[in-house]
């Protein structure tokens, strides 16, 4: 179980994962979704450090961003520009591989690269509101890289490799009930912990069992997931007879801001924003 997890780990870090472990990454559609707990968490205490240091959300919620993009994004996102390259303009496929393949960036992929993370601190800065109190609905909203997870992961379940010789290859043979109980146990592992640091905060435990919340934690990262897995899993497959790599990537960035957005909009009209 170990070998699997740190497996997947090594795979989506930045980090250097220490200790011995055999390569296994026979598991990668349940633990991909498990995953992105260490994303959320490295954003979400950035966030909180750079707030209370300097009480400006703003600041919180670039230094988060920073955080998670220098831990783990930085190679989802050249996913995401790649695929702008590859896909928004008329290409052949031959050529699609080619671009997928250079380590040059074209005007597609800039574009998309600077408005990610720029889109994604909007709504982060949006979606936690004002003042320098912490809220409750703070702590759900960095589950927002979990979602992004399992949108990566649930591509290889209803699509096969472009080539057998990528990255992306290593997640063939996926299942969907696996990634259902990936995304299920890390879910209800942030649930957890967010209730448990609400309940120390006066401001925040009001609302720590508020069972709308409750239901919208849970909606919205599947829903931001299902929606970019079957949209890349869809357009890799026309493209270029199956995902890659950089399928994945971009569906980790599209989830991740397309989670944040629906929480954004869900909790406005919910009142839950400040």
């Amino acid at each position: 179980m170990f070998d699997r997890f740190l497996s997947v780990l090594s795979l989506v870090s930045r980090f250097p994962v220490k200790g011995r472990f055999r390569f296994d990454v026979s598991r990668m559609d349940f633990y991909l979704p498990v995953t992105g707990l260490f994303p959320a968490a490295l954003a979400a205490a950035s966030y909180f450090a750079a707030l209370y240091i300097s009480g400006l959300r703003p600041f919180a919620a670039a230094a988060a961003l920073f955080a998670q993009y220098l831990g783990f994004n930085l190679f989802h996102l050249d996913g995401l520009a790649d695929t702008a390259d590859a896909f928004l303009g008329s290409q052949s496929r031959e050529r699609r591989f080619a671009i997928l393949k250079d380590s040059r960036i074209g005007v597609y992929g800039l574009f998309a690269g600077i408005s990610a993370p720029a889109f994604k601190f909007l709504l982060l800065y949006g979606v936690t509101g004002g003042g320098s109190g912490v809220t409750y609905t703070d702590l759900l909203v960095f589950i927002y890289p979990v979602s992004g997870r399992f949108a990566a992961a649930l591509i290889p379940c209803v699509t096969v490799p472009a080539r057998q010789d990528g990255l992306g290859a290593l997640a063939a043979g996926s299942r969907l009930r696996r990634v259902l109980a990936g995304i299920l146990a890390a879910l209800l592992a942030w649930l957890a912990v967010s209730i448990a640091v609400a309940a120390a905060l006066p401001e925040a435990a009001a609302s720590a069992l508020n069972v709308p919340v409750i239901v919208l934690y849970f909606a919205l990262p599947l829903l931001a997931g299902l929606i970019p897995g079957a949209f890349y899993a869809w357009m890799y497959r026309k493209g270029l007879g199956g995902y890659s790599g950089d399928a994945l990537g971009a569906a980790i960035e599209t989830g991740e801001a397309l989670c944040l957005l629906s929480a954004a909009i869900a909790f406005n009209m919910a009142g839950l924003i400040p």
